[in-house]
C-alpha cells in the first residue's frame, strides 16, 4: 500500500473541531487570501498526491469560509496575475479597498505619474496602521543587494504590516528581452529564461515563492522581461502591473474626464481633446494642467475650451506637429505662426533639432506606407514608445512623398551650417526653411 506524504500541521488545521470558529476570525484577517494561498501552494508543491488532496480540501474550506463569490474572485485573480493588468492604478485601489494587498508586486512601465500615485496610495494605507512610518522602508535597487531585500521583507513588525519599496531595480537590465510584444521579443524572452540569472537572485526568487504574508514588497523597474524566472515567480505569488499610457484618443479623453471628475469638475469630450492636443500625451503634465484649471475656474462646475486657452501653455511638440500639418497642406502662414510659437519657448538650435527629428520620422513613415507597412513596424524601426505619436506621424506621412522629405533633409543640413556659422539671423533662417518646405 502506497503511503501518501502529507503536511500534518496543515491537515490538523482542517480536521480541528475549532476550524469553523477559527474561520470566523480568518474573515477578519486582511491577509486571508495570501495566507491560505501560501499554505495551499506549499502543500501542493511539497506533498505530491496527498498535497493535491489537501489542496482540494482547502478549496472546499475556503468556499465555506468566504462564500462562493469571494472564492471565485480569489481564483480569478490568481489566473489573471500571470498577465499584466492594463488598469494598474485602478488595480492597486481595488486591492486596497478589498483588503487584498499582495505580498509582492512588480511595477514597471512608462507612465511614471500613475506609478507614483499608486505608490502614494499604498503608503497611506500603511501610514494609517502606523502613523510613525516605521513600517515603511524605501531603497534604491542599485544600492541594495537581493539578500538585503529579502532580509528587510522578513523583518517582523509588532505594530503593523511592513511595506518595503525597492525603486529602480537592475534585475531586468541584463538580457535582451523587454516588456514589448512581438516575435523578436518573445524569442529573446525565451532565450533569456533559458540562461542563468545569477546566483545573487536565488534568495529573492526563493522569497517570492514563499513571501512573508505580513509584508508587502514592491519592486519598481523601468522594464521587465517576462521570460525571467523572477518575473514568473512574482506573477504567481503576487501581481505584476505595467503602468502604460492610455492607448488611442478615446482612452486619453476618458482619462482626462475621469481625472476632472475626481477633482469635482466636468469637461466635455471636445474640451478634453483640446487639452490633450495642447498639453500633450503625458499623464503627469495633464494632471498639473487640470489642477491649474480647477483653480482658475473656481466654483464653476465645468471646464471649457476658453478656460484651457487662457491657462494652458501648448507644448513645443504640439506646435511642431501643427506646423508639420500646415507644411503638408502648403499653408505657409500657419506654419510660420507655429514656428514663432516654438521659437518663443526654446533655443533656435533645439528647435532645428526637433524639426529634423520629425522629418526623419516622417521619411520613415512615408517609406513604410509605400511598402504597406504598419504603425507597429514604424515604432519598431524608429524606437517611438508612444502609440499616439506613432499614429500621428504615420498619418502625417501620407501628406509627403519620400522625395520631398529627402529634399527637406538637405535643406535642414544647409540651414544648420548657416545657423552654426553665423550665416544670418537664426529666426529668419528657420522661417525661410519652413517657407521652402511649403513650396516643395
Amino acid at each position: 500500500m502506497e503511503i501518501i506524504p502529507v503536511n500534518i500541521s496543515f491537515l490538523l488545521l482542517f480536521l480541528s473541531p475549532f476550524t469553523w470558529l477559527r474561520g470566523t476570525f480568518f474573515l477578519l484577517d486582511s491577509n486571508l487570501h495570501s495566507r491560505m494561498d501560501h499554505q495551499m501552494r506549499k502543500c501542493k508543491l511539497e506533498s505530491g498526491v496527498g498535497g493535491k488532496f489537501l489542496f482540494l480540501a482547502a478549496n472546499s474550506l475556503m468556499h465555506r469560509l468566504v462564500g462562493e463569490k469571494e472564492l471565485l474572485s480569489f481564483w480569478r485573480n490568481k489566473k489573471e496575475n500571470i498577465r499584466c493588468d492594463e488598469m494598474s492604478l485602478e488595480t492597486v485601489k481595488k486591492d486596497i479597498q478589498n483588503n487584498l494587498i499582495s505580498p509582492v508586486y512588480l511595477w514597471y512601465g512608462e507612465d511614471r505619474y500613475s506609478l507614483a500615485e499608486a505608490l502614494k496610495i499604498l503608503k497611506e494605507v500603511f501610514l494609517r496602521e502606523d502613523p510613525s512610518g516605521c513600517g515603511i522602508e524605501t531603497y534604491l535597487g542599485k544600492e541594495i543587494s537581493p539578500e538585503e531585500v529579502v532580509e528587510a521583507s522578513n523583518t517582523s513588525s509588532f505594530f503593523s504590516r511592513r511595506l518595503v519599496i525597492v525603486d529602480d531595480i537592475p534585475y531586468f537590465n541584463q538580457g535582451k528581452g523587454n516588456s514589448n510584444s512581438g516575435e523578436t521579443n518573445r524569442r529573446e524572452e525565451i532565450e533569456s529564461s533559458e540562461g542563468s540569472e545569477g546566483s545573487n537572485l536565488d534568495r529573492l526568487i526563493n522569497y517570492c515563492q514563499n513571501p512573508n504574508p505580513a509584508a508587502c514588497l514592491v519592486l519598481i523597474s523601468e522594464k521587465a522581461n517576462r521570460g525571467r524566472k523572477l518575473y514568473k515567480e512574482i506573477a504567481k505569488a503576487g501581481k505584476v502591473l505595467e503602468f502604460t499610457y492610455p492607448k488611442g484618443q478615446t482612452e486619453w479623453l476618458h482619462w482626462v474626464q475621469k481625472e476632472a471628475k475626481i477633482r469635482g469638475k466636468i469637461i466635455n469630450a471636445s474640451a478634453a481633446s483640446f487639452l490633450v492636443e495642447s498639453a500633450g500625451h503625458h499623464t503627469g503634465i495633464l494632471s498639473q494642467e487640470l489642477d491649474k484649471l480647477c483653480l482658475y475656474v473656481g466654483d464653476k462646475p465645468e471646464i471649457n475650451q476658453d478656460d484651457i486657452s487662457a491657462v494652458s501653455i501648448p507644448l513645443i511638440e504640439t506646435s511642431v506637429f501643427a506646423m508639420l500639418d500646415a507644411i503638408a497642406a502648403g499653408n505657409s502662414s500657419t506654419a510660420i505662426h507655429r514656428l514663432t510659437e516654438v521659437l518663443s519657448q526654446e533655443y533656435f538650435l533645439k528647435v532645428h533639432t526637433m524639426i529634423v527629428r520629425q522629418i526623419r520620422l516622417l521619411l520613415a513613415g512615408s517609406i513604410l506606407r509605400q511598402r504597406g507597412g504598419t504603425v507597429e513596424k514604424l515604432m519598431e524601426i524608429t524606437g517611438i514608445r508612444s502609440s499616439f505619436e506613432a499614429n500621428k506621424i504615420f498619418r502625417q506621412a501620407a501628406g509627403f512623398t519620400p522625395e520631398k522629405l529627402c529634399l527637406a533633409m538637405e535643406d535642414c543640413l544647409k540651414t544648420e551650417l548657416s545657423l552654426k556659422s553665423s550665416g544670418g539671423n537664426p529666426h529668419l533662417l528657420l522661417e525661410m526653411m519652413v517657407i521652402r518646405f511649403c513650396q516643395k
